[in-house]
This record gives C-alpha cells, sequence and structure tokens, in this order.
C-alpha cells in the first residue's frame, strides 16, 4: 500500500509493507493507526515546510518495522508521538540527512504492559538540527532502547537530547541511551544531552554519550591497507550510520537508503 498524505486525517495501516509519503504545506496533522495483532512494516517519508504533528498509534500485540526518512530541505517543525500498547513492539529507524533547518520533537509513551520500543537514528547534519527524543514509560515491563549515530559537517549544528523517564508504580521496565556524535570540518557545533528521570526503584536504566572526532588509530589501520585518508573517512561514515539499513524488509527502499547515504556522505567532499 502507498499513500501520499496531504491532509490531515487517520490512516489505517494493514498488515505487511506500506509506504505514507507526506507533504506539509505549513500546517498538516496526521495519525497512523497499526492494526492489533499483527506484523508489518511502515516507511514514512516526509517533505515540505511548515508544522507536522504526527502520531503512530501502536495497538495491542502488533509488531512493526517503522522508517522514517526526512526529506525536506526546508524548515520544517515535527511533533511526533508513538504509541504503544500493550506488548506491542516497533523497532523504529530514523534517517535524518537533509540540508534543512529542523526542530523535532519525539516522545514513545508506552501505555500498555510489556512494550518495547528499539530506537536507532542516523543523521548527518549539514545546515541546523535540534531533535529531542523522549522515551516515557506509563506501564510496567516495558522497554526502551535508543540509539543514536550523528554526523556533523561544515558550519551546522546539532543539539541533540535524549530522555528516559520511568513513572513510580511502573517497575520491571528499562531505559537505555547510546548517542554518538562526530564533529567533522570547521565551525561545528555538535552536543549531546543524556537524561534518565526515573521515579522507580525496580527498573534497569543506562545512557552513554561521546562527542569527538573520527579514531586516528582507525584511520590509520585502514590507510594502512592502502585507501587514502578520505577514503577511510568516508568508510567509518558511511559504516556509523548504515545500522538503520538492516532494519527494513523491502529490498528495494533498503537498496535505496543505502545509496542515499553513500550519496550524502560522499557530496560533502566529491
Amino acid at each position: 500500500m502507498t499513500v501520499h498524505v496531504k491532509t490531515d486525517g487517520v490512516i489505517a495501516i494493514p498488515e505487511g509493507f506500506s509506504h505514507v509519503h507526506i507533504e506539509v504545506v505549513e500546517s498538516l496533522e496526521v495519525t497512523l493507526e497499526l492494526k492489533s495483532n499483527v506484523t508489518g512494516s511502515l516507511y514514512v517519508t516526509v517533505e515540505g515546510t511548515g508544522d507536522l504533528n504526527l502520531t503512530v498509534q501502536t495497538n495491542e500485540n502488533s509488531h512493526y518495522k517503522y522508517l522514517w526518512i526526512n526529506q525536506s530541505n526546508d524548515k520544517l517543525h515535527v511533533e511526533e508521538t508513538l504509541v504503544l500498547e500493550k506488548n506491542a513492539e516497533l523497532i523504529a529507524n530514523y534517517g535524518e540527512m537533509t540540508q534543512g533547518h529542523h526542530v523535532k520533537n519525539t516522545v514513545v509513551k508506552y501505555v500498555g504492559e510489556g512494550s518495547r520500543v528499539d530506537f536507532r537514528g542516523a543523521i548527518i547534519s549539514f545546515n541546523n538540527l535540534k531533535w529531542t527524543i523522549k522515551a516515557h514509560h506509563l506501564a510496567k515491563k516495558t522497554y526502551a532502547m535508543v540509539t543514536c549515530n550523528a554526523i556533523v559537517l561544515d558550519n551546522a549544528r546539532l543539539h541533540l537530547e535524549v530522555i528516559g523517564k520511568i513513572d513510580k508504580g511502573f517497575g520491571g521496565s528499562e531505559t537505555h541511551q547510546m548517542s554518538r556524535i562526530l564533529n567533522l570540518g570547521e565551525n561545528v557545533h555538535g552536543v549531546v544531552y543524556p537524561m534518565l528521570l526515573i521515579d522507580e526503584n525496580d527498573v534497569a536504566a543506562s545512557h552513554a554519550a561521546s562527542v569527538g572526532q573520527p579514531n586516528e588509530e582507525h584511520i590509520f589501520y585502514l590507510q594502512s591497507r592502502g585507501l587514502t585518508r578520505l577514503e577511510s573517512l568516508k568508510l567509518i561514515i558511511t559504516g556509523y550510520l548504515m545500522p538503520i539499513v538492516e532494519g527494513i524488509d523491502d529490498e528495494t527502499i533498503k537498496e535505496q537508503l543505502r545509496q542515499e547515504i553513500m550519496e550524502k556522505v560522499n557530496q560533502q567532499w566529491d
């Protein structure tokens, strides 16, 4: 199923593979309903300029792979809410790799016991991106793993906040996060703020974050195998961003995204 969205509305996502293309003009409010007791893949592409309010409702016992690709090279403000009912599972992969100026707030709301999200973000900041990601546990035995890998290029800005919140009374839950930023080029500014807000004792929680330059030992190793420094950098960066590709079932889209990542990396230096 392929759907093009230009107006406010609620869209029921069936079992299997679905592609939803969203075009934002000034303001848009969209809800995507994922059915109960089914397995599927949802591929969302977004373009345009303005404000997008997006809700992804994941109902009981559903198991979906969710891929978000931002294609907007304009100003875009996104308020995204992922709602997970009982025993729902979402493998969520994000590609934020455009020339746009973007502000994005993503909230994962665990409202059903046993719900789970494995969240992976691949970011190349060419311009300006501020992204807040919050895993908010509002039910028992819920699970979050938020992983973000980012590249910040010449004159670009990245402000990344990752928050894990477990409210009191929702024991047996886990919230984890791993964020890595590579600053490349001149006049770059990439920062990450990891936060854990825990009001319950019976939980597991962790966070890790790093900001820096590419590892010179890794570059030296690749150069010792016959690659130039530039080729080594491209290889490291491409490998840094590729994990989101593995979350895609459709082979055509998987190859398209793989090629897009390689082109985005190459365009910086070619």
